[in-house]
């Protein structure tokens, strides 16, 4: 369970640009839930990500995981729970190395055992095992340099890379806004698969409204720092683009004016 309670995070404090990124931003995340998260530029989405990461200290509040307090333990310990894919396919992934040699760079770290070069014959099986179902052919291309693979094939790895060891929390940063539509649509199946299957608590920050809807069991709309709408059950199953945008002027008493929501939305 992710448990965050008046979370505060304010840059460029005591100057004239001054920004409240999170204002008192409290959010529950039972085991196993999918929630979604939308909101214009400047929300606080790719901040609230930042501070349950670990990147940067908040100005107060608390971030609990597994009734264990996170608040002020360092990035790459919190990185041993917490996986984290982000929008550019190039970051998450060593270039350099094999396809095989990043699955087993992240298969070692997650179970705490130390890395070797030399993988065995026994990863290599398994590897392939987890490789086959994407329909990717990448479990013929193991001696491959990831380097030279496509963004979308990048970002199957490194999904599967965050999640042959399932961690506590997930942390998706619009990880196919940077792929053309088929291959978004498909990375964002195998994305639903994986999690389901695992049952992996997870949170997956889009500019999509439709698929914010349709993907996961929750959707949350972050405006200001602060979390203006949250959507589950009967309600969310109901909702449409027109009628989150409704309830939005409703709850904000002000029209969206986010481009790249609107268009990604129809």
């Amino acid at each position: 369970m992710l448990e965050i309670t008046g979370l505060q995070k304010t840059f460029l404090k005591g100057t004239p640009n001054e920004h409240h990124a999170l204002q008192g931003l409290d959010l529950t995340l039972p085991d196993g839930q999918f929630v979604t998260i939308i909101g214009s530029n400047g929300a606080g989405k790719s901040t609230l990500f930042n501070a349950i990461a670990g990147t940067f200290s908040c100005d107060a509040g608390q971030i609990a995981l597994d009734g264990r307090n996170i608040t002020r333990m360092p990035e790459y310990r919190r990185a041993r729970t917490i996986s984290r894919i982000f929008q550019n396919p190039l970051m998450g992934t060593a270039p350099n190395l094999t396809i095989e040699e990043n699955l087993a760079l992240s298969y070692a770290r997650s179970t705490k055992k130390l890395f070797s070069r030399a993988v065995t014959r026994k990863d290599t099986d398994y590897f392939r095992s987890l490789l086959a179902p994407l329909g990717m052919g990448l479990e013929d291309r193991m001696k491959t340099r990831i380097g030279l693979l496509s963004g979308g094939q990048r970002q199957a790895v490194t999904l599967l890379m965050c999640t042959m060891v399932p961690p506590r929390l997930l942390l998706l940063d619009e990880h196919t806004a940077a792929l053309d539509p088929v291959t978004a649509e498909k990375i964002l199946k195998l994305t639903a698969k994986i999690v389901a299957e695992h049952r992996i608590t997870t949170m997956m920050i889009t500019h999509n409204i439709k698929d914010a809807l349709q993907l996961g069991d929750r959707t949350i709309m972050l405006e200001q720092g602060r979390i203006v709408l949250d959507l589950s059950g009967e309600q969310r199953a109901q909702m449409d683009v027109a009628g989150l945008l409704q309830l939005y002027r409703r709850e904000s008493g002000k029209e969206l004016d986010n481009d790249r929501m609107l268009l990604t939305g129809e």
